[in-house]
């Protein structure tokens, strides 16, 4: 068990999707459900970032985002680490199903000494899969006060351990109905 909190981002538009990605059905369970299930195990703590109610499975908990509007995951990261009883949080974005405990512990691991740990594929960083510290939230409330609402804004301003060697099956996300399917044919 880590000692680390979960935080499931769930509060995405899901525009290309046309419905709630957290929403969308596995068997009998939605995928943030399935998502909770397959991680959750490994951490003391889970949490769900999203401003709907409707997207939180019962038992767990909801953060809101601290700030008006849509701001997007950087806004849930800020919120979860808000909210958190640990050092460690673990973001992970509900519609990146192949997510693994193994690679969540890694990045826990990682991200001892450092502000976040963050993936990197091709050379560009993964920041809604990624480990943060508490250390963390004042660079990304201060990229979230200027405007910069890119979830990878906040790490110029950070201490991050990279992780360049992860396979990039891991990372792979729904944002379309054809990759629902093809994640609903695979299990």
């Amino acid at each position: 068990m880590l000692k680390a909190t979960l935080l499931l981002l769930a509060g995405g538009e899901s525009k290309r999707m046309g419905q709630p990605k957290a929403l969308l059905p596995v068997g009998a369970i939605t995928l943030v459900e399935w998502l909770a299930q397959r991680l959750g195990g490994s951490f003391d703590e889970v949490l769900v970032s999203a401003n709907d109610p409707q997207l939180v499975p019962r038992g767990l908990r909801m953060v809101r985002d601290r700030r008006a509007g849509h701001l997007g995951p950087l806004a849930g990261i800020e919120a979860g680490l808000a909210a958190a009883g640990n050092e460690a949080v673990v973001a992970v974005a509900c519609d990146m199903p192949h997510v693994t405990p193994a690679l969540t512990r890694q990045l826990v691991d990682l991200s001892d000494g450092h502000d976040a740990a963050v993936p990197r594929l091709g050379g560009r960083p993964e920041p809604a899969l990624a480990c943060y510290r508490q250390t963390a939230a004042w660079a990304i409330g201060e990229a979230l006060d200027m405007g910069r609402l890119k979830a990878a804004a906040a790490l110029d301003h950070l201490d991050v351990a990279w992780l360049d060697d992860a396979d990039r099956k891991l990372f792979w996300n729904i944002n379309t109905p054809k990759d629902y399917q093809v994640f609903l044919s695979a299990l």
